[in-house]
């Protein structure tokens, strides 16, 4: 039982520093733009800075296959541990990188350069740590497992947010925005530790002698096609409205109504407590109503109330409506994340696990939800229309939903291509 705990939480500090990046970044985007993209044009300069954070997803389908194809060929403890010893890198360094004005075209060169290694280490580690938590659970307790992973993602963007948020201050000096990356790489070395004291999961160990594909994600392509699109829908799905009620309702708040950094910081902190708070009882909750009928429920009432929803921000927009739209994506894509990965692990046997999630999701987040600041700031700018936004989101619903109805769920907790091991369950949470 100690084990399992003891595995869990090296899993959730890795999972933590993902979004401790991830959301850092991204909060901080308005703010680095005229230090590393300097430009007569801000609206340019912010585009600029919110490519940079989309160049780090692009990175993760490739990150997916790699660390996919490790985790499935030499066991999911591997892949993890690489994958956080090498995400600390990046972080570090854009800590220390000097700025435009000091080392010129160098500076954006490398910043581009840290986030396409931070999107690599990243795409083989939320879906690697979901399986690693998800295959040490107890039969019937996935969606819950899951949630508490997610959750600790979300809590990762809490800590990034508050120290963001304090070294945004006045009375701190202008380098104080580099305060939190160093911090991330501490973060990072601590989960490198703690990854390297844990057992290899349950699952992995018991399908240790069965005969593996010598590529097996070229397996999941060829004989399970239909469970990989979906998995790509479904990560579109997962994380459109995330992006869109954080880095996107972020700039709205920087940009149109000028709202300090640090406020910024601090409201979304509090937004982002909120969400840990709710996301481990929804797990919970879909374990009981079952997994799929909460994930469309969440997918239904997205696309109900997008429209509804930026409606009532643009009409008189204000902070308090602003965190009234963030709260309210928080809470219907929540019952969407929590069973996401329980259901995910479902579609693929053990040996074909990690490289049909992690690139399939991957690729889903990399092309719709990395993207999503960047594609609808450019879309309302060009249109001139902020309710754009709305259709976007309600896409995102429609996609989760055809994609949670066409899955086929074959591979249930436990099980691997051999029949017999369905009736083995692993040591419980």
């Amino acid at each position: 039982m100690k084990k399992n705990y003891k595995a869990i939480a090296a899993a959730m500090v890795g999972n933590a520093l993902e979004y401790y990046d991830v959301m850092l970044y991204g909060f901080f985007a308005t703010m680095l733009a005229p230090l590393f993209f300097p430009t007569t044009n801000p609206a340019l300069s912010v585009i600029s800075s919110f490519g940079t954070f989309a160049a780090g997803f692009i990175m993760r389908p490739i990150g997916g296959i790699v660390f996919g194809h490790l985790g499935d060929k030499f066991g999911r403890r591997y892949a993890l541990v690489l994958a956080i010893f090498l995400v600390t890198i990046p972080t570090f360094t854009i800590g220390i990188l000097p700025t435009y004005e000091t080392i010129g075209i160098l500076a954006p060169i490398t910043l581009v350069a840290c986030r396409l290694l931070q999107g690599l280490c990243v795409g083989g580690e939320y879906s690697g740590a979901s399986i690693f938590v998800i295959e040490y659970s107890k039969k019937g307790k996935e969606a819950f497992a899951g949630g508490i992973l997610a959750a600790s993602g979300m809590f990762g963007g809490v800590i990034g947010t508050s120290v963001g948020f304090l070294c945004t201050l006045p009375f701190v000096p202008e380098w104080g925005w580099r305060i939190p990356f160093l911090l991330g790489s501490v973060m990072g070395l601590m989960g490198y530790y703690l990854r390297t004291k844990v057992n290899e999961s349950p699952d992995f160990i018991r399908a240790k002698d069965e005969v593996i594909e010598k590529v097996p994600l070229w397996s999941v392509c060829t004989k399970r096609t239909r469970n990989l699109l979906c998995t790509i829908g479904i990560g579109a799905a997962t994380l459109i409205p995330l992006y869109m009620g954080t880095v996107y309702m972020g700039s709205i708040l920087g940009s149109r109504l000028e709202v300090p950094t640090s406020t910024i910081m601090l409201i979304h902190a509090l937004v982002n407590i909120f969400t840990v708070a709710i996301m481990a009882t929804s797990g919970y909750l879909a374990d009981k109503v079952g997994k799929e009928r909460q994930m469309l429920f969440s997918a239904f009432v997205t696309v109900i109330i997008a429209y509804p929803l930026f409606v009532f921000l643009e009409s008189d927009l204000s902070i308090f409506r602003v965190v009234c739209v963030q709260v309210v994506l928080m809470i219907i894509n929540v019952g969407f994340v929590a069973p996401a990965m329980a259901i995910l692990s479902s579609y693929f046997p053990v040996h074909e696990r990690y490289s049909g999630i992690g690139f399939g999701y991957a690729l889903g987040g990399a092309f719709f939800g990395g993207t999503t600041p960047l594609l609808i700031t450019y879309l309302v700018n060009r249109f001139e229309s902020p309710i754009i936004p709305a259709y976007y989101l309600m896409f995102a619903g429609a996609l989760g939903a055809v994609c949670v109805l066409w899955g086929k769920n074959k591979f249930g907790h436990g099980s691997s291509r051999d029949p017999s091991l369905q009736k083995l369950s692993p040591n419980p949470i």
